[in-house]
């Protein structure tokens, strides 16, 4: 019975597993409305590649209309995580006004942490918009 249980949990691993890889090959060849389809499932359960790659797809609006408020709310599910590129971008989407008002004393504390996180075009970002004006 425990060797039952061990192989369908190891079959079920496997089978999500060769989903989430579906959808990076479908990433790859372009369908992006696909490969969000079949992220959303790991995104949601936490996958902080699926939670990116989705936010970013809805962010450039591939394969899908652009939203910035989709967008934004999936950086932040990765940010949660302390993804480092999440904080960037939710950092520049305030700085531009994208999905939120625009607000460089918002996006303040998203570079800070970017960069903390390890992010490394964080420092470009700080100067290119003067964020320590806003601190």
């Amino acid at each position: 019975m425990k060797n039952l249980i061990f192989s369908l949990l190891f079959l079920s691993s496997a089978l999500l597993a060769n989903n989430y890889n579906k959808g990076v090959d479908a990433y790859k060849t372009g369908h992006y409305k696909k490969a969000v389809e079949l992220w959303k499932p790991y995104a949601a359960e936490g996958n902080v590649k699926a939670q990116y790659s989705i936010a970013t797809i809805f962010y450039e609006g591939k394969g899908v209309e652009q939203n910035y408020r989709k967008a934004l709310y999936w950086y932040k599910q990765a940010a949660q995580q302390e993804h480092a590129k999440s904080f960037l971008r939710i950092g520049i989407m305030y700085c531009k006004g994208e999905g939120v008002l625009k607000s460089f004393k918002e996006a303040v504390p998203y570079v800070k942490m970017a960069f903390d996180a390890g992010c490394t075009k964080a420092p470009e970002v700080w100067s290119k918009y003067e964020l320590w004006k806003y601190e």
